[in-house]
């Protein structure tokens, strides 16, 4: 059993990663948590019941409720938790929705598989390496989509296709490829929540403002390395935290390493 809880850069989040078979006997916290399992189910015991949380379903415990669980599988498990004091969650919904959350949320099992695979994927980011303006994007979308089931708010659709705040987002994009940029800064400067900004880029270029800015710094990445530029350089030139970094990103969007493509440029 491999337990690992790394840290979190959210204020009244921590996160518990367990792999392999499991079993914790009767506990409590001092936060609520948001737990699932993504490779099997989870036995459990909470308020004096047993239970049998299914993959594909996400439970929510209260502070200060005592429960005990162990996975299905001894052998092939992923336990994914979440531990959330009240204070984040009303962040996130007031950076969603610009008001408090009223809706309460109580012990509960939601049964949604889209957000299983929301939790599942953001737990997984924050277990790597973390680039911030992706991992704000993750988030927000996670618990919009987490409100939404405990019986908070859906949103309306955007509807402005003319929104200039997404041209001079791209614009400052390009002016500070080489700088991190967070997505609260940006939205803050922008005069809109960051959600709302995502709305936005989605609606315009069909993709989030993260996915937006990683697509510039690799073509800006490319262009460097045309111009002779070592590939170590070129990653931070473009704000990348290495090389491997840009490594990665550029075999998944051009199908080749930098190295690779530097080979064939050279044989052109």
């Amino acid at each position: 059993m491999k337990i690992v809880y790394p840290p979190s850069r959210y204020a009244g989040l921590e996160i518990l990663s367990c792999a392999g078979g499991h079993q914790f006997r009767e506990h409590l916290h001092d936060a609520y948590v948001l737990w699932l399992n993504s490779k099997t189910g989870e036995h459990y015991t909470v308020n004096g019941g047993n239970k049998l949380l299914q993959t594909g379903a996400v439970s929510l415990i209260e502070p200060g409720v005592p429960h005990a669980n162990r996975s299905c599988d001894e052998h092939d498990s992923h336990l994914r938790s979440f531990y959330c004091t009240e204070e984040f969650f009303q962040q996130q919904y007031t950076h969603i929705y610009e008001t408090e959350y009223v809706a309460p949320l109580g012990n509960r099992v939601l049964e949604h598989a889209g957000l299983w695979q929301n939790l599942t994927i953001f737990h997984e980011y924050m277990l790597g390496v973390q680039d911030d303006l992706q991992a704000d994007e993750l988030v927000l979308n996670t618990f919009s989509r987490f409100f939404i089931e405990c019986g908070g708010r859906s949103l309306k659709p955007v509807r402005d296709m003319g929104d200039k705040r997404v041209s001079i987002a791209i614009e400052y994009f390009h002016a500070h490829l080489d700088f991190p940029i967070l997505l609260e800064e940006l939205a803050t400067m922008l005069g809109c929540t960051s959600y709302h900004l995502i709305r936005l880029f989605r609606l315009q270029k069909g993709m989030t403002p993260h996915a937006y800015l990683t697509q510039l710094r690799l073509e800006k990445a490319r262009s460097l390395i045309d111009g002779g530029v070592a590939l170590s350089d070129a990653a931070i030139q473009v704000g990348l935290s290495d090389q491997s970094h840009l490594t990665r990103q550029f075999k998944k969007r051009y199908g080749v390493t930098p190295g690779q493509y530097k080979k064939q440029r050279l044989l052109v």
